[in-house]
């Protein structure tokens, strides 16, 4: 079968394109996670059981939405706010 002249280009143009698309639609979606920050800020079990779980296994899980979710929550109610801090107790001068 013969084509027109520059047929040619745009089919294998167009069937690049077509291989392409198939193989990005095919990709694993991204992980999501289970709990969201404001969840493991307000349930400090759930919060220090996925800690645990986070830091048994740093290798895998350290970059897993969950466990950056945890971490977040843990840093936001470690410190809390600057005004709820109790004053500092200073040793007096000598």
């Amino acid at each position: 079968m013969r084509f027109r002249p520059g047929a040619q280009v745009w089919r294998l143009r167009l069937g690049l394109v077509v291989t392409i698309l198939s193989t990005v639609s095919c990709a694993p979606a991204p992980d999501r996670a289970a709990h969201t920050v404001e969840e493991y800020g307000q349930d400090a079990p759930l919060r220090q059981s996925e800690m645990k779980r986070c830091a048994n296994d740093p290798g895998t899980l350290k970059d897993s939405p969950d466990c950056i979710n945890a971490r977040e929550a843990e840093r936001r109610s470690g410190v809390g706010s600057l005004r709820t801090l109790p004053p500092l107790k200073l040793p007096d001068k000598q």
